[in-house]
């Protein structure tokens, strides 16, 4: 996590350029609504929250009250810029524990960042430990199935330059194609790490979700330029049940 840091005060004005030109992003926000369901009247939590573009979905959609959390004081501090009376927070996730008592915790882009199998327990651990007795937690995160001998995921956003493996999965070197290309790294952990570190943690009925393309999306690109993304798809959604 402590890489997510380094990597997020250096370049959060190149990663806002990043989400605000990247195909796959509008794909994520598609699917994290389908994830999310109905909101209206919730109290969410929002770890990795970034500079809070979900924690404002999430209000938009009608959530309560939304609380977001981030490692990065940068991006903290242009969270805070947008003054959408979201409360936002500097925390480490897998130090955090419980803050409150939460119908939904949601997690954009968090445990990819665990440098460890030790540290995805616990960031889980804190995901369970912040969620009301039959909430869930949302996570959108790297896919397990993922092969880079199958082609790379440049044109949708994210060039993966290589990949080596550790305990549990890889450790992925990779760029945001925003303007300059940003580098930085994540973990590519895989499937049953995801699966136990949420069971050890007191979560169950966990949900993998394939990122969801909407037919508005298909017409506005050209015959098959999701067609790698569908078959070797960088990232995937994962919901559990505490």
């Amino acid at each position: 996590m402590k890489e997510a840091k380094q990597v997020y005060e250096r370049i959060s004005e190149q990663f806002e350029d990043f989400t605000s030109h990247a195909s796959q992003r509008g794909v994520e926000v598609d699917t994290f609504r389908y994830m999310v369901g109905n909101v209206q009247r919730l109290e969410i939590l929002d770890l990795a929250c970034g500079h809070g573009f979900f924690s404002r979905q999430l209000k938009d959609w009608g959530a309560a009250q939304v609380r977001g959390v981030d490692i990065s004081p940068s991006m903290i501090y242009q969270a805070r810029q947008a003054n959408d009376g979201i409360a936002y927070e500097v925390r480490d996730v897998a130090q955090m524990g419980r803050i409150g008592s939460y119908d939904k915790v949601t997690a954009a882009w968090l445990f990819n960042y665990a440098s460890s199998v030790e540290e995805l327990g616990r960031m889980f651990s804190t995901a369970a430990q912040n969620l009301k007795p039959g909430g869930q937690l949302v996570a959108y995160t790297a896919n397990p199935a993922f092969d880079l001998a199958k082609g790379n995921f440049t044109r949708y956003g994210i060039s993966v330059l290589e990949e080596s493996a550790v305990n549990g999965g890889y450790r992925c070197k990779a760029q945001f194609m925003s303007t300059p290309p940003a580098d930085f790294t994540y973990y590519r952990w895989r499937k049953e790490v995801y699966e136990d570190a949420a069971k050890a943690a007191g979560l169950r009925d966990c949900l993998w979700i394939a990122p969801l393309i909407s037919k508005q999306r298909r017409a506005a690109r050209e015959p098959g330029y999701w067609d790698a993304f569908e078959s070797n798809s960088l990232q995937i959604g994962l919901i559990c049940r505490k």
